[in-house]
């Protein structure tokens, strides 16, 4: 926690900002871990999901043609199991926003 707040020293964030930011990336970090770790040994549990969904869709899709189309473009573009990286790029995008625009 240390490091991290130091790394947003000189951002215009107050002390509460800086550790809502903290805050938010570490609960972003923990969520895909408890995920990882919720999967067990087999691990990858984007896999797990998308055999499931892949079941259940199969069953019930035509109810679920926004669901339909993005499971149906993951799988042909590629682009599983980046959720972490994802995540953080637009959590950090939004903070340099937030810096950018104070700084103006």
């Amino acid at each position: 926690m240390e490091q991290a707040l130091a790394a947003l020293d000189g951002t215009g964030f107050s002390g509460a900002e800086r550790m809502d930011a903290v805050v938010l990336l570490a609960g972003h970090v923990r969520g895909i871990a408890q995920q990882a770790r919720a999967a067990g040994p087999a691990g990858n549990p984007e896999a797990q999901l998308s055999v499931t969904l892949g079941e259940l869709m199969q069953a019930h899709g035509e109810h679920y043609p926004a669901l339909t189309a993005a499971l149906a473009s993951a799988t042909q573009h590629g682009g599983q199991d980046q959720a972490l990286e994802f995540g953080l790029q637009r959590i950090l995008d939004g903070l340099g926003l937030l810096i950018a625009q104070r700084s103006n």
